[in-house]
């Protein structure tokens, strides 16, 4: 056996885990949380809470701004009363030793697998968006409709890559300031410093660390784009809940109707301060999504492959009538950033998640080819649903389709984004209060906390509900408007700003590409915006 001796710092540490073993210590390692189906579904709420930077009450947060889970394990403590009961005299009764439990916190870094991430990138991105998108491409032309999906998606990977490489830097930076902080306190025997708060790195906090106090446009950008996405959960469930009324009574009932019946529901649930305690709704949710989806596509084969009047079958019918280009193509560029549902607000989030090293450094490559993908099927749920359905297709897809099966779509399409909702809304909810109410990790908690901050979700959730009202007949525009001022500048227009203003020693070539970039965003949000308003009335959907 080797001899023990004092380990010396900068030795490797080989030689103390091979002295460990000799002596029966096991090394006790951090392990990630098996990839389990109740896991992976809690793990993508929490997601949506550290994007705000909250966490729950049972994480925490080290110097390093790495997360860690905190579990209390009870165990039998052992008590053998005195010293000098222990050493009794020779025949004197044997002392009592009695057992019982103390509470140890077990405190492990958080973290999943590459397969927990990719689960975590898809149900950050497919949502009810991808309904909106057929009536887009019948909108615009296939010609507009492809192209700007593809340019979308290859914008939005190049700003993901810039978005990580500023958090591969700033994680580095943090952990070697929690080194030095931890040298300083191990010389002076210095105690925990209180004053010391290590924050998540998340897209707002990365803003914070680029632009400093402008960095509040970021925050308004991605609280607006959530609320927005909101807003079309607004209008698309009513919408749905009409026809389906409708297919189940005979009688036509105002959109309003359903969306005060919807608004009753969301409010009580937008006072909900730990979102993992919708770990049931979300998976309901999800499965709903699922079917849907898939019952969409058994439809669309359906009604696409059935013989039409000339003979042709009505998927060659409608893809000979499906125009290239239209008068009102300009609309769609807002729909093509709008379909990601500002899942790059997730993306520094699901990063840090991975738990292995290895995996973290094969992260963007994972989100591209996972994003790639997810498109790819876009592109292929709207060529079929548009050559299928026809003209008649509205944006809100579910609530143009006919017949038993389609009735139980729409009422599980308006379960599913019900229970969303919150999910949704929440990193925005939490920003909003934040701004309203203070931050509670700066200031003494007050015992009216919880109270205020139902009464700002209640009027923000509320006041949704007004501008659903007007809004409710275009949902297009709505959906076209919030992809052209709120998404293009979080995928296009920040990410580099970012890059440039954090990574200093960045290549010329890489800093005049990232102004390129933001160039063509500011645009794109100028014309984009610009052509959806003076259209406005053209994208009226009523019934």
């Amino acid at each position: 056996m080797e001899a023990a001796r004092t380990y010396v710092a900068g030795e490797d540490t080989g030689r103390l885990s091979r002295v460990a073993r000799d002596f029966g210590i096991q090394q006790r390692t951090a392990r990630p949380v098996r990839d389990s189906i109740s896991h992976l579904f809690r793990s993508e709420i929490s997601l949506r809470m550290h994007s705000a930077g909250v966490i729950g009450q049972d994480e925490r947060i080290d110097n390093s701004g790495t997360l860690h889970y905190v579990s209390v394990r009870r165990r039998a403590k052992q008590d053998y009363g005195s010293v000098h009961e222990l050493f009794q005299k020779e025949g004197a009764a044997p002392a009592e030793i009695t057992e019982e439990e103390e509470e140890e916190e077990i405190v492990e870094p958080e973290g999943g697998s590459l397969g927990a991430a990719t689960f975590g990138i898809i149900k950050g991105t497919v949502g009810p968006a991808i309904l909106y998108l057929p009536h887009g491409f019948q909108a615009s032309g296939w010609a507009v409709a492809v192209p700007a999906m593809i340019f979308a998606t290859i914008c939005y990977i190049f700003n993901a890559y810039r978005l990580l490489d500023c958090w591969k830097l700033e994680s580095e930076r943090n952990h070697q300031m929690a080194a030095r902080i931890s040298q300083v306190r191990t010389l002076l025997a210095a105690e925990e410093d209180e004053t010391f708060t290590p924050k998540l790195l998340t897209y707002p906090e990365l803003a914070r660390r680029a632009f400093g106090p402008w960095s509040f446009l970021v925050e308004f950008g991605i609280t607006s784009f959530q609320f927005g996405v909101c807003l079309t959960y607004l209008i698309f469930v009513p919408q749905n809940l009409q026809q389906c009324w409708f297919a189940l009574t005979g009688h036509v009932a105002p959109k309003v109707v359903f969306l005060i019946i919807m608004l009753a529901i969301e409010v009580p649930l937008s006072w909900i301060s730990d979102i993992r305690k919708l770990t049931p709704t979300n998976v309901a949710a999800t499965l709903l999504i699922a079917y849907g989806l898939a019952s969409v596509m058994c439809l669309a084969f359906a009604v696409g492959s059935a013989p039409s009047d000339t003979d042709a079958t009505i998927f060659r019918e409608n893809l000979r009538d499906l125009p290239a280009f239209t008068d009102a193509w300009f609309i769609f560029i807002g729909t093509a950033f709008f379909m990601m549902e500002g899942s790059i607000t997730l993306l520094v989030p699901l990063q840090e998640a991975v738990f292995k090293e290895e995996d973290k450094a094969k992260f963007p490559a994972l989100n591209r080819i996972v994003t790639s993908w997810i498109v790819v099927f876009y592109i292929l749920f709207s060529f079929v649903c548009v050559t299928a359905f026809g003209h008649g297709i509205r944006t809100a897809m579910t609530a143009s389709l006919t017949g038993k099966l389609a009735t139980t779509v729409q009422l599980a399409y308006s379960i599913a984004v019900i229970f969303t909702f919150p999910l949704q809304a929440f990193p925005a909810m939490q920003v909003t209060v934040k701004a309203l109410l203070g931050d509670k990790r700066t200031r003494k908690p007050q015992p009216n906390d919880a109270i205020k901050r139902n009464v700002v979700a209640t009027c923000i959730v509320l006041l949704l509900g007004v501008i659903a009202v007007v809004a409710i007949d275009y949902l297009g525009n709505v959906v076209s408007i919030l992809g052209s001022l709120f998404g293009i500048p979080l995928a296009l227009v920040f990410p580099p700003l970012m890059h440039n203003s954090l990574i200093k020693d960045s290549p010329t070539s890489t800093r005049l590409l990232n102004f390129f970039v933001v160039l063509i965003g500011f645009f794109g949000v100028g014309a984009a915006s610009y052509a959806t308003i003076a259209s406005w009335d053209k994208g009226a959907e009523g019934g």
